[in-house]
Order: C-alpha cells, then structure tokens, then sequence
C-alpha cells in the first residue's frame, strides 16, 4: 500500500476536446484524491490546464505559440484553475495550495530547500499542493519539457513511493493506441531499451509532451526506485486501483 504519492494530470484528461475545462472529469478527480486522502494517502498534484483555462476566459485571440501569448494564457488561466480546485476540495472539507516551479528551482539549493520545506509542512497539515510550471517567468532554458518531467523532479524530491501520470491513453502500446491490433504493455523495465521503439512520436492535442517524454521521464524516476503508472486519467475510479495491485495501465519498475 502507497502511504505518499505524486499525480500527475494532462491536459487532456482536464479539458474537452473544443479546449474548455471538462468540470465533470475535474470533478471525478478530486474525488478520487479525496478518497486517497481520507485512506491516509500523503499526495501532491501536479496540473496541467492553466494555458487551455486562459485561452477559454481570452476566446478568439490568435495563438500563434508565441511565449508571450502563452504567458498570458498561463497568468489567467492559473486563477480559475486553481479556484475551481479550491471549490471542489472545498466540497470534501480539503484546503489545497498553488505551488508554482521552474526548472530553476531545481537547480538553485536555497530554492529546491525551499520548495522542499514548503512540501513537507503542506503535507504535514494536510493540504493538497497543487503544483504546475510557472509559466509566467518560464522561457527557453527555464521551461520543464513539460509537467511529466516536472512531477519527476517532484517525486524525486520528496522520495514518494509511486509517481501516477495521468492522460488520455490506457498507457504504452506495442503500436498505435487507435489500432485494434495494438496489445497494451503492462509492464516496463526501466533499462529496456526496445520499449521505445512502440513509442508513437505525436502528441496529444493541447499538450506540449507525448509518450517518448513520459516514458523517457518514468524509466528515469524508475531507476531511482520510484515505480511510474501511466494510465488513462478518464477511466472511472482509476485511482482506487493504485492500492489494489491491478493497476489498468503501464507500470514502469527498476
């Protein structure tokens, strides 16, 4: 049985395909964290969806990519993300709290101590921390790949007993996801190499990474002992499987 955790959640599994935030699988969510909790689960979150929630409150701007353009998305976005995680924890009697990072914070030793002081005594008073990249101030070589690469850093940082990356897909195929002949791989040693060679190179639409970077991410948090499940974040109650044993997905170990 997991005792503390890090979860990380996609955009896709936090909006609808027209890019809007999808309340009800939010909602399934913090549910299911909530679950957790009352178990005596130790967790952090880590949430996509900041930028897709700017570009819903700002409809009709033209988005070229540009980081500019993506920092305003993420500054807007970020307040009614994090409001509505405070209603729906809020619901189940929970407080939550914004934690935002750069990679910069991981490099810098007052500033990881920091972050590690400010975990430990959220967790300590029972609070969820929500964590996303501070895409406000991140640009160029402050940008995570993404926030698979930042729950990484996060679990490696409070030395957690499993990392769960949450998207769209059931986990990693021996081909492509929508090809019926495609067989899921349950189970991945963190030095397999030949894995890779399944990896689909697209993304999923909305986000910035794809399965090379969470397998990349999960072989690499693997090796330091922390156990990666990466499974669909839209499969109902999938989070009450992490302490059955069965986990639907792909389970990446040392």
């Amino acid at each position: 049985m997991y005792t503390r955790i890090v979860i990380k959640v996609g955009t896709n599994v936090l909006t609808r395909p027209d890019g809007r935030l999808d309340i009800t699988s939010i909602s399934s969510l913090v549910d299911q964290i909530a679950a957790l909790k009352a178990a005596g689960v130790e967790l952090v979150l880590i949430s996509s969806g900041a930028v897709g929630a700017g570009r819903e409150l700002l409809p009709g701007r033209p988005d070229d990519g540009a980081v500019a353009q993506r920092q305003v998305y993420s500054a807007i976005g970020q307040v009614r993300l994090m409001e509505l995680y405070r209603q729906l924890f809020a619901g189940h009697g929970l407080l939550c709290a914004q934690v935002l990072a750069t990679k910069g914070d991981f490099r810098d030793d007052l500033h990881y101590d920091n972050m590690l002081n400010c975990f430990g005594a959220l967790l300590r008073d029972e609070v969820v921390p929500v964590v996303n990249e501070n895409d406000v101030v991140a640009v160029t070589e402050l940008m995570f790949t993404d926030n698979d690469e930042l729950a990484g850093l996060v679990a490696r940082m409070l030395g957690v007993e499993a990392l769960v990356i949450l998207s769209s897909v059931e986990g990693l195929y021996d081909g492509a996801p929508d090809d019926p002949q495609s067989r899921l791989i349950p189970r991945v040693k963190a030095a397999d190499q030949t894995v890779a060679a399944h990896v689909q190179e697209r993304r999923t639409s909305g986000g910035r990474g794809g399965m090379a970077t969470k397998l990349r991410i999960a072989a690499e948090t693997a090796r330091h002992g922390i156990p990666v499940l990466i499974g669909n974040g839209r499969r109902p109650g999938i989070l009450a499987t992490i302490q059955s044993g069965h986990w639907p997905g792909t389970e990446v170990r040392q």
